[in-house]
């Protein structure tokens, strides 16, 4: 085996920048960003949004960056070997591992979401979600995906899953088979703009929905808007089954007369509860620790924080280039799509056709797959405008997937000198393995998913970030890292960049981290603690899964001749130096 495999680099910055972007814009933007924010009520949840993105997003992305271009410039291209070199110290290259292994479990569950939107646009397309009522969208969905019961994904006459969710798995391995250049940064260069265009189409419609239904003109865009976007605002809530529930808004400037008829709308569709007004001011809404937690958290889902993504993406650009303007660009693209479009085309089209109980009371799957067929099938050439929607969504997931994977590639070419072909038959095996337990294991409300997502999607990414700022900040020291930035850099950065990264950043981080673990691990008990403790087959075989796959690359690393030696470096070389 070759023990130097040749790196490969981006054709074009525009390339890095576009790969980048792709591997963020997915199933985050278009998902999990309008349900929080409908959850949330908008407006203090925007605020809370763009703190996070501030001072946390953008200065954490920026130590990716340079972490990963300095790495690649010594000649590593994966965590693993990118932390091994900057700090010095063997153990860092087994922490490393996270960063590697992190993506490559997201893709286990990420592909099995994959072949949701490819099978909701075929469905779409050929008319079979032309439904009438929520309960028959809620049956589609739960005969689709499988949830009646383990296994039942996998019977062929109940559910296509299974097909197309093949088909996202050789998708997505031909891309990376590909390569870099020829694969990645081909496909992003031709899907983000199409994704664009495509997001654009259905924004302009949604926007020019006005008011679908003059029997409830609290519906539409305006109020959409206004839900998503007003700090203040006043409520219409009640008690259902135990538990405290958005119903309606009242359009600011309301009169008396035009108040009495919205309640009287909403106790008729809700006979029995007891409505009142609620109003919520701006420092209500800040109040709430909860919103900044999971604004923070968004912002590490949605610009790929802690995935391992940027530093292997980061190492194969070229030592002059400017990657203070390439994070920022990526970033902004991110932000406008998420923010710009995906905000904008689902909260206000959810609230217009269904109304503000529909889209606040949805969770992040259900808006997408259970509430936005519904808004499809409400609005004029919905058929049309939903199949956009779900190959949208499907093309989205799609750039960023064959990102989550890549760090392994690169991991498996470096460590064990193998070629292209050979790593990706390896972690295809391995990932292939995985997707399937997450599909076999859909009983008890997507267990084998939300177990993965728990654990690796949200706990072990908020560890690798927390690693890649330990090894900027204290390791390889943030003099050295803001230098690396500005090599090449015609932007200016702020002065104070230092000041929040050395104390502001880390601060924020362990507050944040601090309360999640809190609230999920130490504070009452969780679920996915009760799962594993239990020995549910559907919470503790996809983790051993992961364990295996943990152990595997602890192996990859011990045994490899590569990356033995970093103290022979010279810590001021920029070329990509082989080992032997």
């Amino acid at each position: 085996m070759s023990t130097s495999p040749q790196a490969e680099q981006w054709n074009s910055r525009l390339g890095a920048v576009l790969a980048v972007a792709g591997s963020a814009v997915g199933f985050g933007n278009f998902l999990r960003f309008p349900g929080l924010a409908a959850q949330y009520g908008g407006g203090a949840f925007m605020i809370a949004y763009f703190c996070a993105f501030l001072l946390l997003g953008i200065p954490l992305c920026w130590m990716e960056w340079a972490v990963g271009r300095r790495g690649g410039a010594l000649g590593g291209h994966s965590s693993a070997s990118i932390f091994l070199l900057l700090s010095r110290s063997p153990i860092w290259k087994y922490l490393g591992i996270l960063a590697v292994l992190a993506p490559l479990s997201i893709s286990m569950y990420y592909m099995y979401l994959e072949g949701w939107t490819l099978g909701y646009a075929w469905h779409t397309a050929v008319g079979d979600l032309n439904l009438g009522s929520r309960k028959e969208f809620s049956d589609f969905f739960a005969r689709f995906t499988g949830t009646a019961h383990d296994g039942a994904a996998f019977n062929l006459s109940n559910s296509t899953l299974i097909i197309f969710f093949g088909i996202a798995i050789i998708a997505n391995f031909w891309l990376i088979y590909r390569g870099v250049v020829k694969g990645i940064e081909w496909f992003s260069k031709i899907s983000m703009p199409i994704l664009l265009i495509t997001a654009l189409l259905i924004l302009v419609r949604v926007l020019t929905l006005g008011t679908p239904d003059e029997a409830h003109p609290e519906r539409n865009v305006n109020q959409g808007l206004g839900y998503m976007w007003n700090p203040t605002k006043t409520m219409l809530v009640a008690e259902i089954n135990g538990k405290e529930k958005t119903l309606a808004m009242v359009p600011a400037g309301a009169t008396q007369e035009e108040t009495a008829a919205l309640v009287a709308r909403t106790a008729a569709e809700h006979p029995g509860a007891e409505l009142r007004e609620q109003h919520i001011s701006l420092a209500q809404g800040l109040m709430n620790p909860q919103l900044w937690l999971t604004a923070a958290g968004q912002i590490f889902y949605t610009l790929s924080v802690g995935f391992g993504i940027i530093c292997t993406y980061a190492s194969y650009v070229g030592k002059r280039e400017d990657i203070a303007l390439s994070s920022l660009t990526a970033n902004a693209a991110n932000e406008a799509v998420e923010v710009g479009i995906a905000g904008m085309m689902i909260v206000p089209a959810a609230v217009s056709l269904l109304g503000v109980a529909a889209a606040a009371g949805a969770s992040t799957f259900g808006l997408g797959f259970e509430v936005l067929p519904q808004v499809f099938a409400a609005m004029p050439g919905g058929q049309f405008f939903g199949t956009l929607f779900f190959s949208l969504l499907s093309l989205a997931a799609i750039t960023s997937s064959i990102s989550i994977i890549q760090p392994a590639i690169a991991f498996m070419e470096e460590f064990w000198g193998l070629a292209r072909k050979q790593s990706v038959i390896l972690i295809c095996l391995m990932l292939t393995g995985g997707s399937l337990l997450v599909a076999w294991y859909t009983g008890n409300g997507l267990m084998g998913l939300s177990t993965l997502d728990f654990w690796v999607g949200t706990m072990c990414l908020y560890a690798t970030a927390a690693l890649t700022l330990i090894l900027f900040r204290f390791c390889w020291g943030t003099d050295k890292g803001l230098a690396e930035l500005r090599r090449g850099a015609m932007l200016t950065l702020p002065k104070s960049l230092a000041f929040v990264i050395n104390w502001v950043t880390p601060l924020l981080f362990c507050a944040i981290f601090g309360s999640w673990l809190y609230e999920n691990i130490f504070g009452t008990t969780s679920e996915h603690i009760t799962n594993l403790a239990d020995g549910e087959p559907g919470a503790v075989i996809p983790m051993l899964w992961v364990g295996g796959c943990l152990i595997f690359m602890c192996v990859v690393v011990h045994s490899s001749r590569r990356f033995h030696r970093p103290a022979q470096m010279d810590a001021g070389r920029d070329e990509r130096v082989p080992f032997s």
